[in-house]
């Protein structure tokens, strides 16, 4: 009796160890473009931060676009930083282009703002008239130093190897595995089987000006440590036989219209335009990984689910790239988040749901 019992236990235990695990399954939240009208959004964002607390996700990714027309100044980067330390657990950001790549002077803004309003004095439109003309646009006098805020936002959200809020997460820094990079802002991080991974591509033509050789140069460089970013996540996931991919940045890469037979819909800019690489980039290591791919952004402050990639092959063949879902997040004046749950044990992987 008592070997028949024994073996019943070992039985037991050697099926247990064969049996599959479950995988884990978790949710995490995106949003983006937030507190663009202030002081009225702030309450509203604040209220926001609560509702995802309560939410509890694992982490959240806040892909950029932190304030609207505001100066570009280091306190209100610190500001900032506070309100990320509201969220009680990690939050991942990725800087949007109002941050840095929009960076317009003081006097300037404070003079849009009361256009804006409609209480516009006669200096504020000799003011703001001359730099909508082309020896302004040109001159780029209205703009304060755009790179200048951009190694703020470097030492100020990534001077360490770990996320933001109220509970930090480690992360991979760009600049810890590839010490020639300034990208410090390119993280990594892995969750149940699932590579995530942000890149640093704002809107506003992802910081490409060809008035500007110094700010050109700058945008060169970052291109390229995107495209070794990229190639980098996903070298990560074959790597570890990861079952999906998460990538984040602000830029809307996309228009409305058909992008042939190079993604489903066009490209912003078009096949020279300044997201072309990193498009191309996204859409071939996916393709040869194969497996779910998630790419988050912002900057059109419209909730979007989509596959913009995905290219017909008729009905004898599969369409090409179609393992690759676009969230595109909601943004001021709707001040709302999507909660995304995670579950590697379906085929889709990712599923969505508004949180506001």
């Amino acid at each position: 009796m008592m070997l028949r019992a024994f073996l019943g236990v070992l039985a037991a235990v050697v099926l247990a160890a064969a049996s599959p695990a479950k995988a884990e399954r978790f949710e995490f939240v995106a949003l983006g473009d937030t507190a663009y009208n202030l002081p009225r959004d702030l309450p509203v964002y604040d209220a926001l931060i609560q509702k995802i607390n309560q939410a509890k996700p694992a982490f959240s990714i806040h892909v950029g676009d932190t304030w609207g027309a505001e100066p570009c100044t280091e306190a209100n980067h610190r500001y900032v930083l506070g309100q990320f330390a509201k969220f009680d657990h990690p939050v991942v950001y990725t800087p949007g282009d109002n941050e840095w790549v929009d960076c317009r002077r003081p006097d300037v803004l404070e003079a849009y703002h009361r256009f804006m309003g409609g209480k516009a004095t006669p200096q504020d439109l000799g003011l703001l008239l001359p730099l909508r003309a082309f020896d302004g646009s040109w001159s780029g006098a209205g703009f304060a130093d755009p790179l200048a805020s951009l190694r703020t936002i470097r030492e100020t959200y990534f001077g360490r190897p770990q996320s933001l809020g109220g509970r930090t997460m480690p992360l991979v820094r760009q600049t810890d595995v590839m010490p020639a990079t300034q990208t410090a802002e390119n993280t990594r991080w892995e969750r149940a089987g699932v590579v995530f991974a942000t890149l640093s591509v704002p809107g506003s033509g992802n910081g490409v000006t060809l008035n500007d050789e110094v700010r050109l140069r700058e945008a060169v460089a970052r291109n390229r440590a995107n495209v070794e970013w990229i190639k980098a996540a996903f070298a990560e996931a074959r790597a570890k036989n990861a079952k999906a991919v998460v990538l984040a940045l602000q830029a809307g890469m996309f228009v409305d219209g058909e992008g042939g037979d190079f993604t489903g819909k066009a490209v912003r800019g078009g096949s020279d335009g300044p997201f072309y690489w990193t498009v191309f980039a996204i859409r071939d290591e996916a393709a040869k990984f194969g497996k779910p791919v998630l790419l988050i952004n912002g900057d059109y402050h419209e909730l979007v689910i989509d596959r913009p990639f995905m290219v017909g092959q008729g009905e004898s063949k599969p369409p090409l790239y179609g393992n690759i879902t676009r969230l595109q997040v909601y943004g001021a004046p709707e001040l709302k988040a999507v909660k995304v749950r995670v579950d590697t044990d379906t085929p889709w992987v990712f599923g969505f749901e508004p949180l506001y």
